[in-house]
């Protein structure tokens, strides 16, 4: 009898582990547009298309990574010839937590990378250093 016991506490063990994984996974989800505070405006200063200041050689083709950032806190990272954004892409999210943005992929939103937009809002620099630049 104590091994239905036990075995009945383990399937409830799990099955709570279960909802806790499922309430806390997509940290970043586009439910809310971030508001600027500096200017009151519901256009974050971050919304347009970004490209990398540094390029990446494949296949012998010079690309950049392209974001495209929408005001509704989704957007899409691409690797594209300069200027382009046409080039096949992944969905990510992004947000903004205390000035910090966080982006995360479609493909795991349980990661996040943090950048930051400078003072002037012209430039974009992830967590390596790399910057980006409005196009």
């Amino acid at each position: 009898m104590s091994n239905k016991l036990y075995m009945k506490t383990q399937i409830i063990l799990l099955g709570c582990l279960a909802i806790l994984i499922v309430a806390c996974a997509g940290c970043i989800t586009p439910e809310t547009t971030t508001t600027n505070t500096t200017n009151g405006s519901t256009i974050d200063p971050i919304v347009g298309t970004w490209q990398s200041t540094q390029s990446y050689t494949v296949d012998g083709e010079e690309l950049y990574i392209i974001y495209v950032l929408n005001a509704d806190n989704t957007g899409t990272a691409m690797l594209a010839k300069a200027g382009s954004t046409s080039a096949e892409g992944l969905d990510i999210y992004w947000g903004n937590s205390d000035g910090t943005y966080v982006f995360a992929y479609s493909t795991d939103t349980s990661t996040v990378y943090p950048h930051t937009l400078s003072a002037d809002a012209k430039t974009l620099t992830d967590q390596y250093g790399d910057t980006y630049t409005r196009i």
